[in-house]
C-alpha cells in the first residue's frame, strides 16, 4: 500500500484497529457504498441518541427509525439511509437510496488498484 493510502487510512478510521472499538455499548457501524463512485463508508449508528421513538398510543415507544443522510469523501452525493427498529431497539428493516449496504468485509478490503500501488483507475 502507498504512503498516501496508510496516510488516508489512517485518517479516514480504517485502520487496523477492531471496527467496534469507538462505537460504545449502545451504538454500531453500518457500511455503505456509493453507487456513484464506489467509495466506501462506515457510519456509527448510536441506539440511544440517534433513534426516534414511534408511538402508537401507548406511554412507551412501539417502535424507533433513524434517517442518516451520508455524505462520501471523495464524491458529495448524498447517500439516504433509513433504518427501522423494534421496541426493543433491534434493527427491523433497512432502506438505502443512492447507495448500497456492504458488510464489513467488504468495507475492508483493499482496493485493488491500492494492493498494485496504482493511484488511479
Amino acid at each position: 500500500m502507498s504512503f498516501f493510502g496508510r496516510l488516508a487510512r489512517s485518517l479516514l478510521g480504517r485502520g487496523d484497529r477492531p471496527a467496534d472499538a469507538s462505537a460504545g455499548a449502545n451504538a454500531f457501524w453500518l457500511y455503505v457504498q456509493c453507487t456513484q463512485c464506489d467509495e466506501k463508508i462506515r457510519v456509527r449508528v448510536n441506539r440511544e441518541h440517534d433513534l426516534s421513538a414511534e408511538f402508537d398510543g401507548g406511554d412507551l415507544p412501539a417502535s424507533y427509525f433513524v434517517h442518516k443522510e451520508v455524505i462520501g469523501h471523495g464524491c458529495f452525493r448524498r447517500i439516504k439511509v433509513d433504518l427501522h427498529f423494534d421496541g426493543r431497539r433491534i434493527l427491523t428493516e433497512q432502506k438505502i437510496e443512492g447507495g448500497a449496504f456492504i458488510t464489513q468485509e467488504e468495507y475492508d478490503a483493499p482496493d485493488p488498484f491500492e494492493a498494485n500501488g496504482d493511484d488511479a483507475p
